[in-house]
């Protein structure tokens, strides 16, 4: 059957587009009329057949090269993919048939050959979140949830729709931040730059000149001196163990203990733990109250919401709370009893349960942490300040001490002599 690909205007004079699968033309049209969409342009994409052609031979011999695969799937590409399976499904065309689609669309040769392989598993007889919780590096827990959700309640059009609207609100947090520490970055590596240069190329000449003039070297002195001298004639070994600390790191990273230990750090540093905290509490609300809106049970969906948390510690938290919940403790009494769900909170989901309205609450308390997001967001450089002032200073001064200070006792020493 045909597959149309549509240019409309809405209701509301914007330009809409998508696709649309019919016998012919005319189906579309009337469908577009239907819909309440003025067609500007309606062009036919492919044949079912023609597609499973493309897909089976061309798209499939296109693979992903080593460097495609080291470099993976970007935010912006899995957004793309969201908006785009949301369109198509939205346009009534099939789940299969819109992967199928995709496929022609998708540049990131990686994403299309996982897309692909997605096909074929759901083509075979697999449901669609088990298909894509075989990439779990690529399609996380939340995601593949919140489509098994989708799948269930037969809503799969507004299961993507809301992982795109998710990941959109995730890109541009991380680019809000990125702007907002663009300034502490560009001096930190200006310092390091200077560091550099003063270890590489000025203390190796005071070092040079203290040591003829036999002056007893001040401690501040002797420690840039051994600084300098384990910079100069260790960089090889400097730069492997910067290599050994991030292969560590990684292999730590399959282990619970060090994964506590780190979500526990994390949640504990000044400003950035409390962002942490609250961007959370934001997604973990925002998906509390889309699934309940949905009409899944109250332990489903603090389950499936538990899984926006990214952070180990709460996820043991929401575990607990739900384990509370299901011997039939009230969830304010369960959340009230940790400390890390904050009072506000509690607090909505009181009023929730007493009215019965625990979605809408939800929903109100995410949009004020994406408030409070958004401001720490925009302050995170004036509140990073003060620290980078302290650090700079303290470094600048312990420089400037180890150098001068021995020559002052050399100015001495002459004035004596």
């Amino acid at each position: 059957m045909p597959v149309f690909h549509y240019e409309a205007i809405n209701t509301a004079g914007k330009v809409v587009s998508g696709n649309f699968t019919g016998e012919v033309l005319l189906d579309a049209e009337k469908w577009l009329q239907k819909n309440g969409l003025t067609p500007i342009e309606i062009q036919i994409l492919a044949d079912q057949k023609d597609s499973d052609q493309i897909s089976d031979t061309a798209y499939t011999s296109k693979k992903a090269s080593f460097k495609e695969r080291l470099l993976g799937v970007t935010l912006e590409d899995r957004i793309l993919f969201c908006r785009q399976t949301a369109t198509m499904l939205d346009s009534g065309v099939a789940i299969l048939q819109s992967m199928k689609i995709m496929v022609k669309q998708i540049k990131n040769r990686f994403l299309r050959q996982i897309v692909l392989e997605i096909a074929a598993s759901v083509e075979s007889g697999a449901s669609l979140s088990d298909s894509f919780s075989r990439y779990p590096k690529v399609f996380n827990k939340l995601f593949q949830n919140v489509i098994r959700t989708g799948e269930e309640s037969g809503n799969l059009d507004r299961a993507f729709s809301y992982m795109a609207s998710l990941l959109e609100n995730e890109k541009d947090v991380n680019e809000r931040i990125k702007a907002a520490t663009r300034y502490p970055k560009l001096v930190i590596s200006a310092m390091f730059l200077a560091v550099f240069f003063l270890m590489s190329f000025v203390v190796p000449k005071f070092v040079e000149l203290f040591s003829k003039s036999g002056v007893d070297l001040p401690l501040p002195t002797r420690i840039l001196i051994f600084a300098s001298d384990a910079f100069s004639n260790n960089f090889l070994f400097i730069i492997v163990t910067i290599i050994v600390i991030i292969a560590g790191y990684r292999i730590c990273l399959n282990y619970r203990e060090f994964i506590e230990f780190r979500d526990s750090l994390r949640l504990k540093i000044p400003v950035l733990g409390d962002l942490s905290k609250k961007i959370y509490m934001s997604r973990f609300c925002r998906v509390f109250s889309v699934l309940t809106e949905s009409g899944i049970d109250i332990i489903k969906t603090l389950k499936l919401s538990a899984t926006a948390l990214e952070n180990i510690i709460l996820l043991d938290i929401m575990a607990k709370i739900t384990d509370e919940v299901e011997e039939g403790v009230d969830l304010k009494t369960a959340m009230g009893k940790h400390p890390h769900f904050p009072a506000l909170v509690v607090q909505m989901v009181a009023v929730g349960e007493e009215s019965g309205q625990i979605d809408a609450m939800m929903g109100k308390v995410a949009d004020y942490y994406e408030m409070e997001t958004d401001y720490i967001i925009k302050n995170l450089s004036t509140l990073i300040e003060p620290f980078l002032l302290l650090f700079m200073g303290i470094l600048v001064g312990f420089i400037a001490l180890a150098i001068f200070m021995p020559m002052w006792n050399m100015m001495n020493v002459m004035r004596g002599g």
